[in-house]
């Protein structure tokens, strides 16, 4: 099956599909399916992150037969959805509507709900094809709930807004017209961050997806936004002492993630204070005639996270770290590597209202859950404050409650009960509970 199109709806997308063929085996001047006799297939990705599943059989005896009376030669596709990548996400039920042109159906077709924490594929149908007929089409729509307020976007808007750019760039129109400083370390202590670094963008590639990430981007709220020079303006020498999330992954300790690119610069030490996420830098005296664009610097989140952030806006592609209670991870080249912690980017896009990314995050948390990371998961501060994070967890606890588990349970109990961490009582409660319902 190939995709020939999709179609997109604020709350559905409609993906298109034709079937390829290769000569027909009986020697005559039917068509016969390529993909026929060699198992399972995929197509490709769809949408938000899924695909549909295929297999394609021989119909034997025929099911079909000419004017005549005479068999024809047959095939039977069955057909499946696949959540792929949103398999676990917040996303609830989906609606599957399966229309086919040049098909038998060997069953009445309605529209199928699909919840997306379920483990197996949907069924969509069994199809037979004649070999005499004209080339098949096949229609599957996936519908969002209206609730969800979804606003979906073509993908190929992106590489619409990717060749703009470009365009604009050779007419001579500075492609870089925004710089962003984030943090990339933590302290030893407290809730101290430092070593911001530099990452560039264009803000016509960033629009659009979010409100509270539009009025970032346009200045909206900051009195003091103003185009300065992108390669004089230095901010002034400072850090913060009040990041809002302890244990996040995407900071390296002080000493650790050195690599020749990333920078030493004084410009790379200092960094203006200020309230709230994000805020605009004042600009930059004695302006030369360089780059011109707006400085904004990021105060609740980590630099990989924000380049990994501005990364999926610009190409829709997402690289997911495992998380550290899975064990040391490697250490990459931070110029090179675009990949941020699920929990870190789950985190970013609930405040901007990603849902889609938001989506994508709890589905690679998902699989990343063992029995042997999934107790320091389900008591970390991070499960504690988001309720959709706490339900997959306690369900992937409590799905298997070992006499292991049970035992190893009692240090994350006497700490919550010592006030060490008061934020996972809710929790404990909700395990307590979900565990007498059994």
């Amino acid at each position: 099956m190939e995709k020939v199109s999709e179609h997109y709806t604020p709350n559905s997308v409609q993906s298109l599909f034709k079937l390829t063929f290769q000569p027909s085996s009986s020697g005559n001047t039917g068509r016969r399916p390529a993909a026929t006799g060699t198992g399972q297939q995929s197509t490709a990705i769809c949408g938000l992150g899924w695909r549909f599943t295929f297999c394609v059989d021989q119909s034997t005896p025929s099911l079909v037969v000419d004017n005549g009376g005479n068999p024809v030669e047959s095939f039977q596709l069955q057909l499946f959805f696949d959540p792929h990548l949103i398999r676990g996400s917040a996303y609830g039920t989906v609606t599957l509507t399966t229309r086919v042109e040049r098909l038998i159906s060997t069953s009445v077709v309605v529209p199928l709900e699909y919840n997306l924490s379920y483990h197996s594929n949907s069924t969509l149908g069994t199809y037979i094809y004649a070999s005499s007929a004209a080339e098949p089409s096949i229609s599957i729509t996936v519908t969002f709930p209206a609730a969800l307020g979804l606003n979906l976007t073509h993908p190929l808007e992106h590489w619409q807004r990717m060749e703009q750019a470009l365009r604009e760039s050779l007419a001579g129109k500075e492609l870089v017209d925004v710089k962003f400083y984030a943090f990339s370390r933590k302290g030893s202590e407290g809730r101290r961050v430092t070593h911001p670094l530099r990452l560039y963008a264009n803000t016509a590639l960033l629009r659009g997806y979010s409100e509270d990430l539009d009025a970032l981007l346009t200045g909206h709220g900051f009195s003091e936004s103003a185009v300065v020079d992108l390669d004089l303006h230095e901010p002034e020498e400072h850090s913060f002492e009040d990041y809002g999330y302890d244990s996040d992954s995407d900071l390296d300790s002080d000493g650790e993630g050195e690599s020749p690119s990333t920078p030493s610069t004084r410009e790379a030490d200092r960094l203006e204070e200020a309230n709230g996420l994000e805020v605009s830098i004042a600009p930059a005296k004695n302006s030369s005639s360089g780059r011109k664009g707006r400085v904004i610097v990021l105060k609740g989140t980590a630099f990989k996270t924000w380049k990994a952030l501005v990364y999926y806006l610009c190409t829709r592609q997402i690289n997911f770290c495992p998380l550290k209670s899975e064990g040391p991870m490697p250490q990459l080249n931070a110029g090179d590597d675009i990949s941020c912690s699920p929990k870190s980017m789950y985190r970013l896009a609930e405040k901007l209202g990603l849902e889609d990314l938001q989506a994508l995050a709890l589905t690679s948390i998902s699989s990343r859950l063992f029995k042997t990371n999934i107790l320091p998961e389900v008591f970390s501060e991070f499960t504690s404050l988001y309720p959709a994070i706490q339900e997959l967890e306690i369900n992937v606890l409590t799905s298997d409650f070992s006499a292991q588990v049970c035992e190893e349970m009692k240090e994350y109990t006497q700490k919550i009960c010592d006030g060490e961490r008061q934020y996972c009582s809710e929790t404990l409660f909700m395990i307590i509970r979900k565990m007498g319902l059994k």
